[in-house]
């Protein structure tokens, strides 16, 4: 059964290629977990294209704090996600559909993919 996966980042990832979806832990104490947890990595899945080899993340997955500075400075972020993370699931899959949409107040883009599961 396909699974749909929302990403508040751009993974322009082609029909047809297979992923890998890494799901993080929500390890804050019970009693922060009624706060805001917008920032928080387990909000958002890694997806590696397997096709390609490039790995889509989101700043709270390479960062502890903030998002790393301003848009004029390149940021030298980890290839990889924080080890300090802790994962919940990893899954493989098929993408079926992606769709990016251009947030224009938050001048960003989210995607939006529809992922079959294999196994392996």
């Amino acid at each position: 059964m396909p699974r749909i996966v929302a990403l508040n980042y751009a993974a322009p990832i082609a029909v047809g290629h297979t992923v890998e979806i890494t799901e993080f832990a929500d390890t804050r104490p019970e009693k922060k977990r009624k706060g805001s947890d917008r920032f928080e990595a387990f909000r958002l899945p890694v997806v590696v294209d397997l096709d390609t080899g490039i790995r889509y993340m989101n700043h709270v997955h390479a960062s502890a704090g903030g998002n790393g500075g301003n848009s004029f400075t390149p940021n030298r972020y980890p290839l990889v996600p924080r080890p300090d993370l802790q994962v919940a699931a990893t899954w493989r899959g098929r993408v079926t559909a992606c769709t990016i949409v251009m947030i224009e107040g938050l001048e960003n883009q989210h995607t939006t993919l529809v992922v079959e599961p294999v196994e392996g």
